[in-house]
């Protein structure tokens, strides 16, 4: 993991690692797909991100973010700021 933690893309970053078994050395480049993240684990990983930010997240949006970097984009582009 390559960013600190307290910043969103740190906490994204150990939520993949520690609750989806991401290895420890995913960075926020990393793809979804290269991680073997299916449709069921980006359906878990976009409502633990909905519930926590407040925010309307599905698993297509996630898809189409393809990463931790990308799916930082989209939630600081709804708004959200940590």
């Amino acid at each position: 993991m390559n960013a600190p933690a307290g910043t969103l893309t740190g906490d994204l970053l150990h939520l993949i690692i520690s609750k989806y078994s991401a290895p420890a050395d995913t960075t926020a480049e990393t793809s979804f797909e290269e991680l073997g993240f299916d449709s069921l684990v980006l359906v878990e990983v976009a409502v633990a991100l909905s519930g926590r930010f407040n925010i309307m997240l599905t698993d297509e949006d996630l898809a189409e973010a393809g990463s931790v970097a990308g799916t930082v984009a989209l939630i600081e582009a709804k708004g959200v700021q940590v």
